[in-house]
């Protein structure tokens, strides 16, 4: 088999198991919600569109009868809004259980309906082509060019991009185009300097601080869909003016990704959508990104990093072709998201192949990229996120986040968040979601529980747990529905006001970086961020070049009861004195 028709395996068997919800109208219903998410419904347009065009075992006419048979579904939910002008593909956000919004399901609708259009318009008769066109760029024209500039995530901004941009590759409508280009400047101001992007800006309406943290999930989508709509548009990613916007970004993208081709999940603005410490859910965004991102700056760690996000990604594809976010484990359960919504998401793995079989092609010095690497420390000050490697490990260290509760922010920081072997891609510290009694993590108990402060936490969020608990009893999971509420009760209320502290709650430590690695202090603190007066912690990473020195020291314990450090199973040469340990990982 072909490299190229190896890259295309793994897609065939996603549309398959998409195709296989099909009801009796054709169109895709998702078995966990019972509706047709229409904006990942488009996506297997896009997997079609590509197959047709690239896969050497494509049955071509087949793929085009189904593109057409859904691209027919997607014109014929274009509505309008009540009394507004604006046109909108439903269900957006009239049916809740859609759990998406206007503006994600528009501009994979727009951005679908004109890739079709492009891919198969010579097999359209004149009625056919201009059904498709005037829906993408009416969308396009009546909503999505407000949405640049008026939503409040920066991801769905970007995504707003992508419809705007393929709709005007149509219809070259001067505004459409205008709307691309002054919201790649909007974006340029909400990015950090290095690199990364708040998941939602506390100045556009975050809800929660916690949401304004960096986003592993997220990060890729930003640079991906500027890179699409820019060269949608003419425009040409490597101008200086767009390159300093999208190299720090993929830079930051590739520097949350391991060896292993798993990214640090507990970097994360939105924990409440996963079940692991990890997700390859956003696999086919990093992969579009980084791929464009090596064919546009010629960077040989984006192209590795491409390869790796699409072997990971492939690999935790059931048999029959259904996506999955995370491997089955431990304290593992059930993501929020739905299998659709990532199979619709692989339109852009999709839209990888050419770069990726180009990638593969790549002479063989690609694969001893990073072996033996010499020490090496990649500080993202604006995430306060470290990353230390060298030839046998690769850590992470998180200094300062925003505030968190159980769905928003990042749970774990002030010390180390990921620590894997190169030469196993074994997790020497293993981590839980809810931070708490880690390995490598100082905890005791101060004072007493306290209701009030753990419904200030969570309060919120076991209200949502009921919304939570209906989504499940709709898709069938009737044991999972009736155990919601009560795991966010003890997850968001009853844990937040808890006596346990840890020094995995602290949001604002010190630190410095030495040349061999970076230096912590931080007080505990209390699961919602509340520091302990009077406690002090030192922490140290040092590289040896043959792993990861660790050294802690618990100067003061400001009253807390019970100040113990778990050491991680895997450390070596351990040493206890006291308030003290030290040990070696790798």
């Amino acid at each position: 088999m072909s490299v190229r028709a190896e890259l295309c395996a793994p897609l065939r068997a996603v549309l398959r198991w998409m195709q296989s919800l099909r009801d009796g109208q054709g169109r895709i219903v998702c078995p966990d919600h019972g509706i047709a998410h229409t904006g990942k419904n488009a996506g297997a347009i896009v997997i079609a569109c590509e197959l047709a065009r690239l896969d050497p075992e494509a049955d071509r006419d087949a793929l085009f009868a189904f593109a057409l048979e859904q691209a027919g579904h997607l014109a014929d939910s274009l509505e309008r809004e009540g009394e507004s002008t604006c046109f909108t593909f439903r269900p957006g956000r009239h049916d809740p259980y859609n759990c998406s919004n206007s503006v994600i399901d528009g501009a994979a609708c727009s951005d679908a309906l004109a890739e079709f259009v492009r891919a198969f318009g010579a097999r359209l008769d004149a009625e056919q082509r201009e059904r498709f066109q005037h829906a993408s760029v009416l969308h396009a024209q009546t909503y999505l060019r407000y949405c640049i500039f008026d939503k409040g995530v920066p991801a769905q901004r970007a995504w707003a991009m992508t419809g705007v941009a393929n709709a005007w590759d149509l219809a070259r409508h001067d505004v459409l185009e205008l709307a691309v280009t002054e919201g790649t400047w909007v974006l340029e101001a909400i990015q950090n300097r290095d690199g990364s992007y708040p998941y939602h800006p506390v100045e556009w309406g975050a809800a929660h601080v916690g949401a304004s943290d960096v986003s592993a999930f997220y990060q890729s989508r930003v640079t991906a869909f500027l890179m699409f709509a820019l060269e949608r548009i003419g425009r040409d990613p490597r101008d200086p003016s767009f390159a300093k916007q999208l190299v720090p970004g993929l830079e930051f993208l590739e520097g949350l990704q391991g060896p292993d081709g798993i990214k640090c999940g507990l970097v994360e603005a939105k924990p409440w959508y996963w079940g692991a410490t990890y997700e390859v859910a956003s696999h086919p965004f990093d992969t579009y990104a980084l791929a464009r991102g090596w064919r546009h700056y010629r960077r040989r760690d984006f192209a590795l990093a491409a390869r790796r996000a699409f072997e990971v990604w492939a690999g935790h594809l059931t048999p029959g072709g259904m996506p999955t976010s995370h491997r089955p484990g431990p304290g593992r359960s059930r993501s929020y998201q739905c299998p659709l919504f990532w199979a619709g998401h692989a339109s852009w793995m999709a839209r990888s192949l050419e770069d990726l079989e180009a990638i593969y092609a790549l002479p063989g010095e690609l694969e001893s990229l990073g072996a033996g690497l010499e020490l090496r420390i990649r500080p993202f000050a604006d995430a306060s996120l470290v990353r230390l490697e060298d030839g046998a490990v690769c850590a992470w260290v998180r200094g300062k986040r925003p505030g968190f509760n159980v769905s928003h922010g990042s749970p774990h920081g002030a010390g180390l968040i990921r620590v894997i072997s190169r030469a196993t891609g074994e997790e020497l510290v293993p981590r839980c979601r809810l931070g708490g009694s880690n390995e490598g993590e100082w905890s005791g108990k101060l004072g007493r529980p306290s209701w009030v402060r753990g419904w200030r936490s969570g309060g919120k969020e076991a209200r949502f747990s009921l919304w939570l608990a209906r989504n499940a009893w709709r898709g069938g999971r009737k044991r999972e529905a009736l155990t919601w509420p009560g795991r966010m009760l003890q997850r968001g209320v009853l844990a937040f006001g808890s006596a346990r502290v840890g020094s995995a709650f602290a949001l604002d430590p010190t630190l410095d970086y030495l040349p061999d690695g970076v230096r912590l202090e931080t007080p505990l603190a209390r699961r919602d961020g509340t520091p302990v007066p009077g406690s002090r912690i030192e922490r140290i990473f040092r590289l040896t070049g043959d792993g990861l020195e660790v050294e802690e020291w618990a100067h003061a314990a400001g009253g807390v009861r019970g100040l113990e450090y778990r050491v991680p199973t895997r450390a070596r040469d351990v040493r206890k004195d006291g308030a003290s340990v030290s040990f070696q990982l790798g």
